[in-house]
């Protein structure tokens, strides 16, 4: 059995569009849970007739944590397909997934791709994931990505509500707990990446944050950290030939330092970090 858990938060523009598509896969149900939405996110979802469906409301905002131990603890599936409500998967992804796992497979993880790959930003999410696809081909690190992947039921059973990179802290525990994760890059989806100067700073600080605050809370050293970004797109030796990027890798590098600052700060004196969630809007 599978289920897809999804979390949402004001994602009237997507959510039927993912909806439909996750009606069409092979999965038995799909669970939803909706923190806090002000928009019409809830009753599209209740429009649906399929039994398949079931949400759970949050009437307050309490981040995508919270709704992570929803689905972990609701799903009745083996294998557990998390993924977001902005996202899109391309057909046969769960097929994709599910045909990795072995006896002592934890985690299978999918490949992002940009939605789009016009102009900086979009320059940007394809060197991105172009890094994160180099990554788990080499296999080098544990990361996952919350926008897609697949867990079998009971490695996890709960996460802390305060993390603000929930996914790398599944794949932390999956690794400690002696399962592997595999990755299927076959398995994809498209992801849209920030569009302005102002989302990117707020999306990467926050994820950054979580870095910070998860070094100290699980008294581990991490490799990410301003100097690792750094590298890893100074690495990229044959793009800097190419006029994109002489113009953009510089300026990559400039925000996603000012983004690290940032973090920096929110973790040294915001002691609330479910507050440094912002909503990425051209992300939606």
């Amino acid at each position: 059995m599978i289920t897809v858990g999804i979390a949402v938060y004001n994602e009237e523009k997507n959510i039927k569009r993912v909806i439909d598509f996750w009606l069409k896969e092979p999965i038995n149900e799909i669970i939803i849970v909706s923190s806090g939405c002000t928009d019409n996110t809830e009753k599209i979802i209740k429009s649906f007739k399929s039994k398949k469906i079931k949400l759970l409301i949050e009437k307050e905002r309490r981040g995508k944590p919270s709704a992570i131990n929803k689905i972990l603890q609701t799903a009745k599936g083996d294998i557990i397909i998390m993924t977001d409500g902005d996202v899109f998967p391309k057909k046969g992804c769960t097929n994709e997934l599910v045909k990795k796992f072995k006896k002592n497979t934890g985690i299978v993880a999918g490949q992002l791709i940009p939605y789009s790959t016009k102009g900086m930003f979009g320059y940007w999410a394809k060197i991105s994931y172009n890094i994160m696809h180099r990554r788990r081909t080499e296999n080098t690190d544990f990361l996952v990505s919350g926008n897609l992947f697949a867990i079998k039921k009971g490695i996890i059973k709960k996460i802390p509500e305060n993390t603000l990179i929930d996914d790398a802290y599944i794949g932390l525990k999956t690794k400690q707990k002696e399962y592997n994760i595999v990755y299927a890059p076959n398995a994809k989806v498209r992801v849209k990446f920030p569009s302005n100067i102002k989302d990117f700073i707020n999306q990467k600080a926050r994820t950054r944050t979580g870095w910070y605050a998860f070094s100290r809370i699980e008294k581990i050293k991490v490799k990410r950290s301003p100097i690792f970004d750094a590298k890893e797109i100074i690495n990229l030796t044959k793009e800097f030939l190419t006029i994109k990027g002489i113009i953009y890798l510089p300026l990559l590098c400039f925000f996603s330092a000012i983004a690290w600052a940032k973090a920096w700060f929110n973790f040294r004196f915001k002691k609330d970090y479910i507050k440094v969630w912002r909503y990425v809007k051209s992300t939606k």
